[in-house]
């Protein structure tokens, strides 16, 4: 049986939506639909990250949202919780610089002791985050508030469908949505 898979996730418009009020004294976080069975069904096979370009205080704030909501508490289960500060920054040919997820930092010696690169997955709505590592993303439609999404319920049927293969790298993940059994 292969490693127990490493689960990364993203966290803007792919679990919440939301943005800090004027003031920056409170957040207005929204949940995705069906988080709370998402996160509890994934957690049956894959361990959990965190890996989002917001700032800190953004992730943790929601991390919190999430924990009183649902009742994870990601921030002390996830493997880690990377923030923007782990993100490298790209120039788009407007020269406008954008964050970006490389896939070389889950190089690191205490990572891949506990999750080789071929079992490591990441959940993001913007796949040019994902531009050096395409091989661990499953890209999600980006969330913006409608009540009536159902991306996690089946995207979750799609992961724990193939969480026992021993390269998830090599799984075709484009159109996962079309191998979701109803």
């Amino acid at each position: 049986m292969p490693p127990r898979p490493l689960l990364i996730l993203d966290l803007d418009e792919t679990l919440w939506h939301g943005a800090p009020d004027p003031t920056h004294t409170t957040a207005h976080i929204t949940l995705r639909p069906h988080l709370r069975d998402f996160l509890h069904d994934t957690h049956a096979a894959y361990d959990h990250a965190i890996w989002t370009a917001a700032s800190p205080d953004w992730m943790h704030a929601g991390l919190q949202l999430i924990h009183t909501q649902i009742g994870l508490d990601l921030a002390r289960t996830a493997a880690f919780l990377w923030h923007r500060d782990r993100c490298s920054w790209h120039r788009d040919e407007h020269g406008d610089l954008h964050p970006r997820k490389p896939a070389r930092k889950l190089r690191a010696t205490w990572i891949r002791s506990r999750s080789p690169r071929e079992r490591i997955l990441a959940i993001d709505d913007r796949p040019q985050n994902w531009a050096s590592g395409y091989g661990h993303l499953v890209r999600v439609t980006p969330w913006t508030g409608d009540p009536t999404d159902d991306e996690l319920p089946r995207l979750a049927r799609y992961l724990l469908s193939i969480a026992d293969t021993p390269d998830l790298r090599r799984v075709e993940k484009r159109g996962w949505r079309g191998r979701v059994l109803e």
